[in-house]
């Protein structure tokens, strides 16, 4: 099914005959506290001001970067407690971010690619493409495959530095030749990628994006992916979607998570916590996807979330330290939260 291609409008689904609307926000049902809200699920650590959105988040250790709207890039230096927005270079929206060890790429908006500078700070690539591009990924080796609409695939070998655009075998696919939006790209240090988008696209390469395959097509498209090392992994997309992969999307099985909300983020650890974020909707699953909590935070409710990232907190005491997880979610209002029990 095709979204018409904002980022807004990535976050956007029409239910049965209704029309789309911004989901950036506006157009929120009317909720009272006493209309079945429950506690308090989340607890800010920053906010922006209205128009502003955080659209992809990472965190490895203490470092972590976020991207969103107007340029924006925040940076924390101690798991995600605290932010601080850095200069970018751009206005234009950024959308996607990867992290491998010291590579680090943004892209977004017009073909917008940022390069993490060795000493801080970012620089501005040439991508050679004028599309949105909605993710990248970037491997230990410095490959690098960025993906966005209509179809447009970029590939670097240098950490991006520089970008070609790769062609994909478009009429193989499907007898009409058309190209889909894509949204969503994972890419392993063996060079298998994985890219998800429109129609429940998920397109394969094993040897570092010089061939592709399509595995799968359907009807909803797919926005997110996760996967662990071992290529265990989830999807998640339109009207509800969420499918689970063993190795790294070669096959996919449906679950049913009882939720028909658009979902636009997913994460997962090898204890079997699952956390899906969406329009409306968060989910959360403690033993691999079997059973499923909503979220009945009003917040959450009433507005959209998109990226998932999980820090670590330490908490001092007479006996020592203890480290421990925490899980954060991004979205309007350039909200990062970090997720209660």
């Amino acid at each position: 099914m095709r979204i018409p291609m904002t980022k807004q409008t990535l976050i956007v689904r029409a239910v049965a005959a209704a029309s789309l609307v911004c989901a950036l926000g506006i157009s929120r049902p009317a909720f009272s506290q006493e209309e079945g809200a429950g506690a308090a699920q989340l607890a800010a650590v920053h906010t922006g001001i209205p128009h502003d959105a955080v659209y992809d988040m990472s965190l490895t250790g203490a470092n972590g970067i976020a991207v969103g709207g107007f340029g924006t890039i925040l940076e924390t230096k101690d798991s995600g407690a605290s932010w601080n927005k850095v200069e970018s270079g751009t206005e234009f929206a950024l959308l996607g971010i990867a992290v491998n060890g010291e590579k680090r790429i943004v892209v977004g908006q017009r073909g917008t690619v940022l390069v993490g500078k060795p000493g801080g700070g970012w620089e501005n690539i040439k991508s050679g493409s004028e599309a949105r591009l909605m993710k990248v990924a970037v491997n230990a080796a410095g490959t690098a495959i960025a993906v966005g609409e209509f179809g447009t695939v970029l590939r670097s070998k240098d950490a991006g530095k520089t970008w070609s655009k790769q062609t994909l075998p478009w009429a193989t696919f499907r007898e009409d030749g058309y190209e889909p939006h894509l949204y969503t790209i994972a890419i392993d240090d063996s060079g298998r990628a994985v890219i998800g988008g429109e129609f429940s696209y998920v397109i394969v390469s094993t040897d570092s994006g010089e061939n592709w395959k399509l595995v799968m097509k359907g009807d909803k498209s797919i926005f997110s992916m996760f996967f662990l090392p071992d290529g265990s992994g989830y999807a998640v997309g339109q009207e509800g979607l969420v499918m689970h992969t063993t190795d790294m999307g070669g096959t996919w099985t449906n679950v049913d998570t009882k939720s028909n909300a658009n979902l636009f983020g997913v994460w997962c650890s090898k204890h079997g916590e699952i956390v899906v974020t969406g329009q409306r909707a968060l989910l959360r699953s403690s033993d691999n996807g079997v059973t499923w909590t909503p979220s009945t935070d009003l917040e959450i409710a009433r507005n959209w979330f998109v990226p998932i990232a999980a820090g670590e907190a330490t908490t001092k005491s007479p006996g020592g330290e203890m480290v421990s997880q925490v899980i954060y979610i991004g979205g309007y209002m350039g909200k990062i939260a970090r997720l209660l029990q």
